[in-house]
């Protein structure tokens, strides 16, 4: 008995590892594709502007804005970044076809690579991380609950490999995925990441010794800033400027980020009001192959764009920059093309440091300096949007691989933070998350389910907070030995417990299946 109960408890575990060897594997070799792809696309819009060189680009475009309509019309999920799709599939609200799915956010994201969009690979890659969950737990026959996890492991992968961040992996699967924190959650992060991250990177190290890949940045231990090696402060004044910095910065990102996510919502409401897939697609794919081609730097995921600017770039060049990644990230995503915002981010969060940089060097602050003020406005710039401070503490230290600017990145986090929920600014992936489940769930109802807790349930000996429950549920009632009691947060589950669950706004089906893995269902309303 306690030998069956042990390899009960281990199956989060052993699934967990399975996950991550899979995504480690999957996901290292999309980003290998992912760099091939951009760096064609930039060799490209590189080329000498005569006509026949300037059709050729626009036609290319127009193939790739062709080819991802018709994805998006065969899987109406493999739009927009990846990250809302794990999340709703992790949360119990959106159920997809895994394999197709995963496949199409791929083929997606690579033909956005192509034409130059301003998209990121990290989305993509966190999307189909989840999805590998649900694959692992669908062939292993587990319940839906079980499922979740795994595609919360999935997930963390995901961001995890294409940053190479693991702290940042299970920060964003606390934090964003689910907004909570609990042990399963947890356990769920770190089986997946720890292996995802060993097989990725192993599988690096070998592609790193073919010279053209190596020359492409791939290698053992890549990560997506090198460039932007974090100072030691020499003095107590030094870290408290860098400070006062980061809080003027904090409130810029907030303002930015706002902005940025208003433009995003703006855009998927106009956008969404047309019904063709190609002529939804086409501004964005146009507006990226124009500005390409008049500045062919400002294209692809960004980082490359944010790598060659410096606090020696004009500052009229960097405002330009900022407005004209801001405008195309916004209508990309918009349009619902395929790829991570992430990375455009970080890009616009890094040209924008670097020009508060320009400007505080301009009054006085040390040069070395530099790299910090422009890590904070990353970090910042990323809180404010998604909402996930911790997230953007980790990937301030993973990125930078050091701790030098912890106090600072924090100050700049905690007031762009404070100032984005003052201005009541959605979280970005919340809310693209909330409109794909809109989208997709058109047949739902209230729902109240009575049941007993049996023996070989997954919520047997959980606390209640504990539990993954179905989207929008809640325990009102619990009776034991038939006693009533108040059900919270901190109330361990037993067998034989009677339990009413009730759920709003829900497709009734869904919820009664999950539900079945949890308790014997006496009743449904």
């Amino acid at each position: 008995m306690k030998q069956s109960k042990l390899l009960h408890n281990l199956q989060p575990l052993l699934f967990g590892c399975i996950t991550g060897i899979v995504c480690g594997a999957v996901i290292a070799l999309f980003l290998v594709c992912s760099r091939i792809v951009i760096s064609f696309a930039f060799s490209v819009y590189s080329l000498e502007r005569t006509p026949l060189a300037v059709a050729c680009t626009l036609i290319l475009v127009i193939l790739c804005c062709l080819i991802t309509a018709v994805l998006q019309i065969l899987v109406p999920a493999a739009k927009g970044s990846g990250i809302p799709l794990a999340e709703g599939c992790a949360r119990g609200m959106l159920r997809v076809k895994w394999l197709r799915t995963s496949a199409a956010l791929i083929a997606g994201s690579l033909l956005a690579f192509l034409s130059g969009m301003p998209l990121g690979s990290e989305g993509p890659s966190i999307g189909v991380g989840g999805l590998i969950g649900e694959g692992v737990g669908r062939m292993a026959k587990k319940p839906v609950q079980f499922r979740r996890y795994l595609i919360t492991g999935g997930a963390s992968s995901g961001l995890a490999v294409a940053f190479n961040a693991p702290l940042t992996g299970v920060a964003f699967a606390l934090e964003e995925t689910h907004r909570k924190f609990s042990p399963g959650i947890l356990l769920a992060a770190f089986s997946s990441v720890v292996p995802a991250i060993m097989v990725s990177q192993l599988l690096f190290w070998g592609f790193g010794h073919i010279p053209y890949l190596n020359s492409l940045g791939i290698n053992y231990g890549m990560t997506v800033l090198p460039f932007l090696a974090q100072v030691k402060y020499t003095s107590v004044g030094a870290l408290f400027t860098v400070c006062g910095i980061a809080a003027a910065s904090g409130i810029l990102c907030a303002l930015l980020a706002a902005a940025f996510n208003c433009c995003i919502f703006l855009f998927g409401k106009l956008f969404g009001k047309i019904n063709n897939a190609a002529l939804r697609l086409l501004p964005a794919f146009m507006l990226t192959a124009i500005c390409g081609l008049c500045i062919y730097s400002v294209i692809g995921t960004g980082e490359r764009t944010f790598e060659h600017v410096s606090v020696n770039t004009a500052a009229g060049m960097l405002i330009l920059l900022v407005v004209l990644r801001f405008a195309m990230t916004a209508t990309a995503s918009g349009s619902s093309a395929t790829g991570g915002l992430f990375l455009p981010m970080i890009a616009i969060g890094g040209i924008l440091g670097t020009l508060i940089a320009k400007a505080a060097m301009a009054m006085g602050m040390s040069a070395e300096y530099a790299p910090n003020v422009i890590m904070l406005t990353i970090s910042a710039f990323f809180a404010a949007s998604v909402r996930a401070p911790i997230s953007a503490l980790a990937m301030s230290v993973e990125l930078t691989a050091s701790f030098a600017n912890l106090l600072p990145c924090a100050v700049a986090v905690g007031i762009a933070t404070a100032i984005a929920a003052v201005l009541r600014s959605a979280p970005l992936y919340d809310k693209m998350m909330e409109d794909l489940y809109n989208n997709t769930v058109t047949d739902s109802d209230d729902v109240t389910l009575k049941g007993i807790v049996h023996a070989k349930s997954f919520i047997c000996g959980r606390r209640i907070r504990d539990v993954l429950w179905p989207h929008n549920s809640l325990v009102t009632d619990l009776c034991r030995d038939g006693r009533d009691l108040v059900p919270d947060g901190e109330t361990v589950l037993q067998e034989g417990d009677e339990l009413t669950v009730r759920a709003e706004l829900v497709n009734k089906d869904a919820f009664v299946e999950q539900m079945q893995d949890y308790i014997i269902t006496r009743n449904r309303n």
